[in-house]
């Protein structure tokens, strides 16, 4: 059950206890009002960067629908996911798949949805796209490897940046067009040192791949930007 409510911020532990007395517990409550406001916080420090929600820590359709009407785009990684930005109306073209590792009928599921971009990060995976070649774009994932965040995200996901540009080569063999990278340099990071070589390296890779005829132009610098917790957060 949803029911829209207006609270005054700061909500005393009074104002909430009553909330859950009235709707029982445990309670999940949304602002809406602090969604807008991190979202154009976080717009005002990245000019120019085209923001996406990534839904999977919070997958709700309210979320969902609050930040559609503040400009955002949305990063999806399961076929609930791709239901979900569907059935709330959002063009999928404000859409990328980031998944590293899919399956053939997630490709599938999210084609007839509508989205057609996704992230790779391997041969293998490239090769699930040979098939669907004309209907995507991808988007390759590159590892930086940063034993200074919380959760290094690099361990599991991401090419070498040595093995980019034989990837992108790989690709267009088969021709599936790779348009761009992406990265993610870990959670909670403690200082941005580990964006700012990810993005330069990447900035070479794409220089190299345009050298050679491959026209990549767009770069996705990940999340991973740090929150208070139990320790405040820079």
């Amino acid at each position: 059950m949803k029911t829209d409510l207006r609270l005054a911020a700061p909500y005393s532990p009074d104002a909430l206890a009553a909330l859950a007395d009235q709707f029982g517990s445990p309670l999940f409550v949304i602002d809406c009002d602090r969604l807008r406001a991190q979202y154009r916080a976080l717009e005002r420090a990245l000019p120019g960067v085209e923001l996406h929600y990534a839904l999977k820590p919070l997958p709700d359709r309210t979320v969902v629908q609050v930040l559609a009407r503040e400009g955002a785009s949305f990063d999806l990684a399961t076929n609930g996911e791709v239901d979900l930005v569907r059935d709330a109306g959002i063009p999928p073209k404000r859409c990328i798949h980031s998944h590293p590792i899919k399956r053939g009928s997630d490709i599938r599921h999210a084609l007839d949805c509508g989205v057609s971009t996704f992230v790779v990060d391997n041969a293998e995976e490239i090769a699930k796209f040979i098939a669907q070649r004309a209907k995507v774009k991808l988007l390759l994932r590159v590892s930086f490897r940063n034993p200074d965040t919380v959760i290094d995200l690099s361990r599991k996901f991401g090419c070498d940046a040595t093995a980019a540009i034989g990837l992108i080569e790989e690709a267009a063999h088969h021709g599936v067009r790779v348009v761009g990278l992406s990265f993610h340099a870990g959670s909670q990071l403690p200082r941005p040192d580990k964006h700012v070589e990810a993005i330069g390296t990447c900035g070479r890779i794409i220089a190299e791949a345009r050298e050679r005829g491959f026209g990549l132009d767009v770069l996705d610098i990940g999340g991973g930007f740090p929150i208070d917790y139990r320790e405040p957060a820079p």
